[in-house]
């Protein structure tokens, strides 16, 4: 080996054993990693398992972990507009849109993690629902009033004693899932923290997707919507046509 290849060979070993191990680390798991949705779709709930490894130098703490699960949907456009009396009569605003809102955001979090949001010095904090949209007075107001309106359809939701921690350093919270859910991809992260300290964090994902009849017809609108349309028309068309031969019949 020539001398300049030792010197970059030296180099690298000394980076690499001078880069810090993770002292603590996460490694959890989802209890499915796709949520199908049929007809008699209800809604669902998935269960998430995690355990806090340590190195075998790493001294036990003496006090808690904080654990906060962050769960979000496929983006979407939303636009919110307010009722506005003009002329006696009662009328949408233009409104404000919020782009690439989460169709589903949840936040969980383990007792006493509550704190963290409190603290703006606080690294790596996922944003709480109060901060999911910022913007001026006006817009705040207006995405406040989209906040409980996906909270109360089960869409938005933010606990923060969801999360148990069964052991030192084991844990487990449930992600519940709505009926209206949306179809698409959903990323999971994990953040780990101990004495406002970020540790960790990981990354897990699942998939919402809808089965038989929902699908084919899904399918259908998205790729084929002249004929979507047609077969809606002539299934209405033949509804009513049997409705009223019922109706004569009675």
């Amino acid at each position: 080996m020539t001398p300049r290849r030792l010197a970059l060979a030296l180099a690298a070993a000394v980076s690499l054993g001078a880069s810090p191990a993770a002292a603590e680390r996460l490694v959890s798991s989802l209890s499915a990693d796709v949520v199908r949705v049929a007809s008699n779709f209800s809604g669902a709930r998935l269960s998430l398992f995690g355990v806090i490894e340590r190195d075998a130098q790493t001294v036990a703490r003496a006090g808690t972990y904080e654990v906060i699960v962050v769960v979000r949907g496929p983006p979407q456009d939303v636009l919110v507009q307010r009722k506005e009396r003009r002329f006696g009569i009662w009328m949408n605003s233009p409104g404000e849109r919020f782009s690439e809102m989460p169709s589903y955001y949840g936040v969980f979090a383990s007792p006493g993690a509550e704190a963290l949001f409190q603290d703006p010095t606080a690294p790596g904090l996922p944003r709480s629902l109060s901060t999911l949209a910022g913007g001026n007075a006006e817009r705040q107001l207006l995405a406040r009033a989209m906040t409980l309106h996906f909270a109360g359809d089960g869409l938005f939701v933010e606990r923060f004693d969801a999360v148990s921690m069964l052991t030192k350093t084991f844990f487990r919270t449930d992600i519940p899932l709505p009926s209206v859910v949306a179809d698409g991809d959903y990323s999971v992260t994990i953040f780990l923290y101990a004495d406002g300290a970020q540790l960790d964090t990981e990354e897990l994902a699942f998939t919402v997707s809808k089965v038989g009849f929902e699908q084919r017809m899904f399918e259908l609108s998205r790729h084929q919507p002249l004929l979507y349309g047609i077969g809606a028309v002539v299934i209405a068309l033949l509804t009513g046509y049997v409705g009223g031969v019922v109706f004569r019949r009675n």
